[in-house]
């Protein structure tokens, strides 16, 4: 029978229910209570650093995965918040376990789900943690909330045309309180104004982009400028003036608001909170009802009437280029794989619709939009026949396929490579794990000497000394050892990552032929890291090959 124990800690802190903690008693409960615990198989797995909040853990999954293909009898944790707050999380959880005949026990609370009363009243509890999660939430949304009335800058990077200028005040008890306003920074806010104007009469994101492009006008932090950085400005709520135009569009999208209509006098811009959330260092952005909008402590840059028309046509715009988009993307097999020389990923123009080649392909061409968009001036690579290259590419991934290649000779001799480096490793780590025996064995011959009667304190403190020193060099020796081990835990995955490129090289011309557009294109970005094109060439890279 085997025994899984599962530990989870938010983050570090040094204090109480560490997961360390959390094993060593669940390793207690085991022997107390389960029958036949001594001669079960314990497996441990724990995740530190990861939320409750969800299941999407490396070492719970990898536990999960093995409960379904394995003999497991009990799943054993110190709480039942470890292993999720949501209770649907947990009902799942449940559900699957009792598929697998595999009881759960939860030592904190006591429960036992091989009990009837056990499995109800971890419901119960499951209820109460997704409670509590919600009313922690709630809090924050009301704490915030609280700030926004404020106006003040929570932190983070300022947008552009603003910097943050620290405010002292003194509040209840003679405490000394910090916050931060925003403040115009004079010569970037007429970037902003400049990029309200344009989009306003062109109506168009890459106009304003091709304009600062040709120019070559960057952003803050040296960056051009692209569709997604002039639309984040455009839709920033930082820049409207807080007047009744905004008071009325943003009451309609259902933001909570924290000013009233009489207060939106137009001497100050807003400010908004709670607009994203970071998912995986990715911000998301949040539906309308979940933004706290509030009136700041700077002026505003946007009348609110100007603002709206503007929101409503990047909307509008939105929509029409997410569907034009879908449409023209579905005959390029490179797209996102083909790079001009100057850097710029190409996109396919296509040509006329009766344009087309014998199968009834539309006929089309990769573009750098770079050259487009500055008229040539920054960049003049020819545009590339996008069938032909397509035709092109595919037949010399066919060809590097072959047994006997360049690039299947290539890829042999670099995992013969890892292999062999990986082995001179291992040999040296023998040798450590040699030398770290004998000065554990010599440490402990000296400790017995200590136990001896008639030494004198001179004896006693020169052994201490050699002591001191053998274990020093243990320790040295065993950081050395770890960090071999790592080494060649990474020729691992070097190894298993030549062995799928090899592996998907022989198959492809046999599966490549039989697919659709779609899935031809995530083929080839499985085998390639990109393709370049110089005007002249296309220069393949392989993935994992440089």
């Amino acid at each position: 029978m085997k025994i899984f124990i599962y530990s989870r800690k938010s983050k570090w802190t040094g204090r109480g229910e560490s997961v360390e903690n959390q094993v060593q008693m669940c390793r207690e409960y085991i022997e107390r209570n389960i029958e036949g615990a001594r001669d079960a198989e314990i497996e441990v797995y724990e995740d530190e650093g990861y939320s409750g909040k969800n299941t999407n853990r490396p070492e719970f999954q990898r536990m999960m995965k093995k409960m379904k293909a394995g003999d497991c009898g009990y799943l054993v944790c110190y709480k039942l918040d470890r292993i999720g707050r949501n209770i649907i999380d947990i009902a799942s959880l449940v559900e699957e376990l009792n598929k697998l005949n595999i009881s759960f026990i939860s030592i904190k609370e006591n429960f036992d789900t091989s009990t009837p009363l056990g499995k109800t009243m971890l419901y119960i509890a499951g209820i109460f943690a997704q409670m509590e999660r919600e009313q922690i939430a709630e809090r924050i949304k009301d704490n915030m909330s609280m700030l926004a009335r404020d106006g003040r800058w929570l932190g983070g990077n300022t947008p552009l045309g603003f910097s943050s200028q620290k405010e002292e005040k003194v509040v209840v008890g003679d405490k000394v309180k910090t916050s931060y306003r925003l403040q115009i920074k004079e010569d970037e806010i007429e970037t902003v104004r400049f990029i309200f104007k344009e989009y306003e009469e062109k109506q168009a994101l890459h106009k304003v982009v091709e304009y600062f492009l040709k120019h070559d006008i960057r952003s803050r932090r040296g960056n051009e400028y692209t569709n997604d950085r002039v639309k984040a400005i455009l839709t920033n709520p930082v820049y409207c003036t807080a007047d009744e135009a905004a008071y009325d569009y943003y009451d309609s999208l259902g933001c909570q608001l924290c000013f009233d209509r009489k207060d939106a006098d137009g001497s100050r811009g807003l400010i908004a909170y709670a607009r994203t959330s970071s998912t995986v260092y990715t911000n998301k952005v949040n539906p309308p009802k979940e933004w706290i909008i509030a009136i700041g402590n700077h002026k505003g840059v946007i009348p609110g009437e100007v603002f709206v028309k503007i929101q409503k046509l990047v909307g509008a715009n939105s929509v029409k280029g997410e569907s034009f988009r879908k449409v023209r993307n579905e005959i390029a097999l490179l797209s996102g794989i083909l790079y001009c020389s100057c850097g710029h990923a190409m996109r396919p123009k296509y040509y006329n619709v009766r344009q087309v080649l014998e199968d009834g392909t539309r006929k089309f061409s990769y573009i750098c939009p770079y050259k487009d968009d500055t008229h040539g001036e920054k960049c003049n690579v020819p545009n590339v026949p996008g069938n032909d290259l397509d035709l092109e590419i595919c037949k010399q991934l066919f060809a590097y396929a072959e047994p006997g290649s360049p690039v299947s000779n290539l890829l042999k001799d670099m995992k013969k490579n890892i292999s062999d480096s990986k082995e001179e490793s291992f040999d040296e780590e023998t040798v450590l794990e040699k030398a770290i025996a004998e000065k554990e064995k010599r440490m402990e011959r000296l400790l017995q000497t200590l136990t001896e009667a008639g030494r004198s304190p001179e004896f006693i403190s020169r052994v201490d000394s050699e002591i001191a020193r053998l274990s020093k060099e243990c320790q040295d020796m065993k950081a050395e050892a770890k960090k071999i081990e790592n080494k060649g835990g990474f020729s691992k995955i070097q190894i298993s990552q030549v062995d799928l490129l090899i592996s998907e090289l022989r198959n492809f011309k046999e599966e490549f032929n039989s697919l659709s557009v779609p899935k031809k294109r995530e083929y080839l970005k499985l085998l390639l890291d990109k393709v370049v094109w110089d005007g002249d060439k296309a220069h393949i890279f392989l993935s994992g090959s440089h």
